[in-house]
């Protein structure tokens, strides 16, 4: 199906595109994220509702929303290397209220991106930036259960692009045990621990979802396999089948491992690393897994890649294509 054709369809719930240079088109629904892909076709992401849509725009706020679902975006300019921290503060006290103003006051999965992700200002690399000003947004108070699952990726093009997917009632949260929750990273890595959770799991009237944050190689709080591209992907291999039997335990979903997910998002720093990756992941998990390869910089500068992961059964409400 065309993008003019999806756009056209009342029942498109959004619409991801990614490369370098915006697509066209006013649409609320249309979100573009400033990542190139390594694939010979550029990737389309298609979010499908079983009714109608609504849509509009709000104090720079793009939504689009059905009965139980709400994809938010906004995108803002830096003009300082060093804002990253106030202007990441301020649009998640802006987002958040929006939100909780229309009724979707459950964050369930959350993207981010922004560029120079290593870039040093003050002392702190703005990923360490970033996750200061996310934490003073939400608040010393929010329940860690309910972070939503989260994905950061640094991009080439300036700018702070967040967009969310949000309920009006609330998910379960799903923690690894081979690591450390995000949430309670000692101050190795930066001053404020990262505000997400490992995974988001959803039920819903049709069936569940299981919406898993961008997973690096990571056990415990440490970084395993410097420099060693195919151990890190098995290291990240074992975090998500351990994300997925831990879900499992609530009785959904109905997968047994990461090679029955209905889309992983690969992450690579270099794109001299797509062909290792691309056969070890068919090698490991499935030739048949859908997967988008995309390029950006890992939030630690000894991971070479990271994988999200969606599950959506038995009813679907996203598409790929």
């Amino acid at each position: 199906m065309t993008r003019e054709r999806l756009i056209a369809d009342v029942c498109t719930l959004a619409l991801v595109t990614f490369g370098d240079s915006p697509s066209p088109g006013e649409d609320p629904r249309q979100i573009h994220v400033p990542l190139s892909s390594v694939q010979a076709s550029p990737p389309v992401e298609v979010w499908c509702s079983r009714e109608p849509v609504a849509t509009g725009r709000e104090e720079g706020i793009a939504y689009s929303r059905n009965s139980d679902l709400m994809f938010a975006h906004i995108s803002i300019p830096e003009t300082d290397s060093g804002e990253l921290e106030r202007a990441t503060d301020l649009t998640y006290r802006r987002l958040y209220g929006f939100l909780d103003a229309t009724g979707y006051r459950h964050p369930l999965r959350i993207w981010n991106f922004f560029s120079d992700i290593h870039l040093e200002h003050e002392g702190l690399d703005r990923y360490q930036a970033f996750c200061v000003g996310r934490h003073r947004a939400l608040g010393e108070g929010i329940d860690s259960r309910e972070l939503p699952a989260a994905t950061v990726i640094g991009t080439r093009q300036a700018g702070l692009l967040i967009y969310v997917l949000a309920g009006c009632d609330a998910g379960t949260q799903v923690e690894n045990p081979r690591q450390v929750s995000a949430f309670h990273y000692p101050p190795d890595y930066g001053p404020q621990s990262p505000s997400f959770s490992r995974a988001m799991m959803h039920h819903w009237p049709g069936g569940s979802q299981l919406f898993i944050s961008g997973t690096a190689s990571i056990v415990g709080y440490a970084s395993r396999h410097p420099s060693n591209p195919s151990g890190q992907l098995a290291e990240i291999l074992e975090n998500l089948n351990a994300l997925i039997r831990t879900a499992r335990e609530t009785g959904e979903p109905g997968i047994a491992d990461v090679s029955e997910l209905s889309l992983v998002k690969v992450y690579l720093r270099d794109p001299d690393l797509y062909p290792e990756i691309e056969s070890a992941l068919s090698r490991l998990a499935a030739p048949s897994l859908p997967r988008l390869f995309l390029l950006g910089d890992i939030c630690r500068q000894d991971l070479l890649l990271e994988i999200e992961g969606l599950y959506t059964g038995p009813a679907r409400e996203r598409d790929t294509r």
